[in-house]
């Protein structure tokens, strides 16, 4: 009785295994009382006792053994149900193990995607933002094909075709000022006369300062500067 209530408890706290072996000791102590019992009656019979009293005994454990095999019967298609009840649990924890494997790869697929995706936003936003000056003597411009002149009396131009290479590139949205250093300076490139200043230092030496960087760039990503 006390095994019985011990598998209770453990069989409701899903051990399985210690109440299997528990299931196997009441069955090997049935067992052995029904040979007990069996050793009893042969005696009595040798005995040609006509006690009542001790047939009645007999028949009564008999009883109670035969209700013992009832519930270990029942005990044993419990078990097995749970155990089937656990291998059904755990195939589902592996599918829900195998589906959070599965989030987490798509999750760090759409990761690199986005990832991806905002340098190519990152570049994209830099080449848009992103113009050219050269600040040089006349000779040196024309040197370098950023001047032509068309015919004899014709004047100095900006070329069609600027090399980029050339130049300096900056963030036309943080480039505020460009030092000349020079005391005579003549922007060759159209840029609106209000969008920008030419200042001079204490030394003489003239800087170009942008005011609205939106109106300056407006027109064309590139500054050529004639100095002298």
């Amino acid at each position: 009785r006390e095994a019985e209530n011990i598998i209770m408890v453990e069989n409701s706290e899903g051990n399985t295994n210690y109440a299997v072996s528990q299931i196997e000791a009441i069955e090997r102590t049935i067992q052995q009382n029904k040979s007990k019992i069996a050793d009893l009656e042969k005696q009595l019979a040798e005995a040609g006792s006509k006690s009542k009293q001790l047939a009645a005994t007999i028949n009564r454990i008999k009883g109670e053994l035969e209700e013992k095999d009832s519930y270990i019967s029942n005990l044993r298609k419990e078990l097995s149900a749970s155990q089937a009840k656990v291998v059904e649990l755990s195939d589902q924890v592996e599918d829900l193990n195998q589906n959070v494997v599965t989030l987490n790869e798509d999750i760090e697929n759409l990761n690199a995607e986005r990832e991806e995706q905002q340098t190519t936003i990152r570049l994209q936003d830099a080449a848009l933002n992103t113009v050219y000056y050269f600040a040089a003597p006349m000779e040196l411009l024309k040197e370098n094909g950023l001047v032509t002149k068309n015919g004899v009396f014709s004047k100095e131009s900006v070329s069609m075709t600027l090399n980029k290479d050339l130049m300096h590139t900056a963030d036309r949205r943080e480039l505020s000022i460009i030092p000349l250093n020079t005391k005579k300076a003549t922007i060759l490139t159209n840029h609106p006369e209000s969008s920008y200043q030419i200042t001079k230092a204490d030394d003489g030496m003239l800087s170009l300062v942008i005011v609205d960087k939106e109106a300056f760039w407006n027109i064309s990503n590139y500054l050529i500067i004639s100095i002298k």
